[in-house]
């Protein structure tokens, strides 16, 4: 059993890792804002430390005597690059510096990335861990640098692991839960031309979590999490409809229809000073034609199987199901 400290547990991901971790009898502590809600994880099992990741002090005093750090923290809606960098880099920098100051003897640093880092190459070409990154968003911008402030910390001092999801559906999901209460209304979207993407369920990305604890392969590497299976959106939207037993129609959506969209939401996001969902950088990644990385090293090195689309979507419709989201 591990004492692990785990940051954004309350969130989609991080709830999901929590429960994991906690079913396989870790001692898990959880870093919370006083204003965090914690309906996700209310019924586990778990330790909370209340206070800022952007407090330095606080991070000091969190990573003492701790085995496992696990950073799943982090902004994925921002108004301004700057908000991006401060939530996901420097804080990630900071916790590596709090780690070297107070607890040089980790076990592992984990830390939740995504495939946003990677940026996209041409149709065909799968995207590995060894070539040069090229996001465009500056979400992924942060993700990538995120990473390159671990790695210059912690590198020959902590071991660390990387992860960079693909998309994450699942239960809790409220972003990729268009896709299912468009399939739930009986409609499927397509795209005019042919766009090839991967998904992954959040409890293989929990799961992905747990088994990098004890495993050495996974020491000071970066890992693709993702069903190696690679979909267009008229493939993600047969298999939901065909898996959970709904009757769907093709709905086509043009790349000017997603644009118009982002534009709209841009606006909206001026005038109530919120980040939204969709904006024109998350627009830009939807859009991409191929957007497929080199899961092999995860799925041998973890041994991890990952869940396919069909058995995943009926859990995750069943649960907005049961949960009253429809």
């Amino acid at each position: 059993m591990f004492k692990i400290l785990l940051t954004g547990a309350n969130g989609f991901v991080g709830s999901h890792i929590a429960e994991t971790l906690v079913e396989a009898n870790h001692k898990v502590i959880c870093t919370i804002r006083q204003t965090s809600n914690l309906k996700w994880i209310k019924n586990l099992q778990l330790e909370y430390k209340y206070g800022d990741l952007c407090n330095k002090k606080f991070l000091q005093e969190i990573v003492e005597d701790i085995d496992i750090v696990i950073h799943c923290a982090g902004i994925v809606r921002a108004m301004t690059k700057e908000n991006y960098f401060k939530e996901n880099v420097e804080n990630t920098k900071n916790i590596c510096k709090a780690i070297l100051k107070n607890n040089t003897n980790l076990k592992k640093f984990v830390f939740i990335s995504s495939q946003a880092a990677m940026g996209v190459l041409p149709v065909g070409i799968i995207k590995k861990v060894t070539d040069v990154p090229e996001p465009i968003s500056d979400y992924g911008l942060s993700k990538i640098e995120a990473e390159k402030a671990l790695i210059e910390v912690l590198y020959g001092k902590v071991p660390y692991t990387i992860f960079r999801p693909a998309s994450v559906y699942g239960p809790r999901d409220k972003d990729i839960f268009m896709f299912f209460n468009l399939i739930h209304k009986h409609l499927r979207p397509v795209t005019i031309k042919k766009k090839f993407l991967q998904l992954v369920y959040v409890k293989d990305v929990a799961k992905s979590v747990l088994l990098c604890l004890e495993n050495k392969k996974t020491d000071n590497n970066v890992y693709y999490l993702a069903n190696p299976s690679v979909y267009t959106w008229e493939d993600i939207g047969k298999i939901i409809s065909y898996s959970v037993g709904v009757k769907s129609l093709p709905l086509l959506v043009p790349d000017l229809a997603f644009k118009a969209m982002g534009f709209i939401m841009e606006i909206i996001s001026k005038l109530t000073g919120k980040p939204v969902v969709l904006n024109k950088q998350k627009i830009a990644e939807i859009l991409q034609d191929f957007w497929v990385a080199d899961t092999f090293p995860a799925k041998t090195e973890l041994n991890i199987k990952f869940t396919n689309l069909e058995v995943g979507s009926q859990i995750t419709y069943n649960w907005y199901l049961k949960n009253n989201w429809f």
